[in-house]
């Protein structure tokens, strides 16, 4: 029990209040440069280390609160196995920790700018590893004993390592990777994401992606259009990833 809920507080967003809610969103001008960010919403953690026998020290600690944003700058050294290539792609990020500890709240944000369609599929990749690594640092010297402990967890994955996103100047498209899909069951870090919601949390994951043109088309089943055509958002929870992965395939012209 408690090797889950360490896998969520070292994660983003799966990937991901009363549930664990991860919404990435992508705002891509008409030159083919724009913004990458993704807001995890983990507040329901809180709750959980409570029932699992954290209450009494986070209590004593309710006063506690962070918030505070980090330069991806003045963090990329510590983060492991990156090349200089992903270096120079995250160097003018920032990832922002919000937690209140009396109001349950644990909430973390992090931006990425990129300048062409092909940095925003590398971005999505470093994203958990440079989540991952930054909440293990944070939660180390977090007043909780029970969110100690945080070396033995699984690296941090997400649904999008089994996808993939195609970028062109008119047209973006999610598919399913099979040959990785069909490992899924050996990825012990979402394997725990659905223990997890297996026990009443709910998990769910927003793409949402700020286009420069109106679309013309749009396909997928859980993909949207906004009424003017220049907001797609794809909305899918941690069963649908395992039972109908294809819900969040998409594709759409614009």
């Amino acid at each position: 029990m408690k090797k889950i809920l360490f896998t969520f507080l070292s994660a983003t967003v799966l990937l991901f209040t009363s549930c664990l809610e991860t919404v990435q969103e992508i705002t891509i001008k008409e030159d083919g440069s724009g913004t990458v960010s993704s807001t995890s919403d983990m507040g329901a953690l809180l709750g959980m280390a409570k029932q699992m026998g954290g209450g009494a020290e986070m209590e004593k600690k309710k006063k506690k609160k962070m918030d505070t944003t980090i330069a991806m700058a003045n963090m990329i050294d510590s983060i492991e196995n990156i090349s200089a290539t992903e270096k120079g792609l995250m160097k003018d990020g920032s990832m922002s920790l919000k937690m209140n500890l009396a109001e349950e709240q644990f909430s973390t944000k992090i931006s990425f700018p990129f300048s062409k369609y092909e940095d925003i599929v590398e971005l999505n990749k470093l994203t958990n590893k440079v989540i991952g690594s930054a909440m293990k640092d944070q939660m180390a010297k977090a007043p909780m004993g029970e969110m100690q402990g945080m070396g033995d967890m699984p690296d941090p994955s997400s649904f999008d390592d089994y996808f993939d996103m195609k970028f062109t100047n008119d047209k973006i498209e999610r598919t399913i990777n099979k040959e990785k899909y069909a490992k899924v069951d050996g990825d012990e870090y979402l394997q725990g994401i659905k223990q997890a919601s297996a026990m009443g949390i709910p998990v769910t994951s927003t793409l949402i992606i700020n286009l420069p043109r109106p679309a013309e088309k749009v396909e997928g089943k859980n993909a949207t259009l906004s009424e003017d055509k220049m907001k797609l958002t794809v909305k899918v929870d941690i069963d649908d990833f395992f039972d109908h992965p294809e819900k969040m395939e998409f594709k759409v012209k614009f």
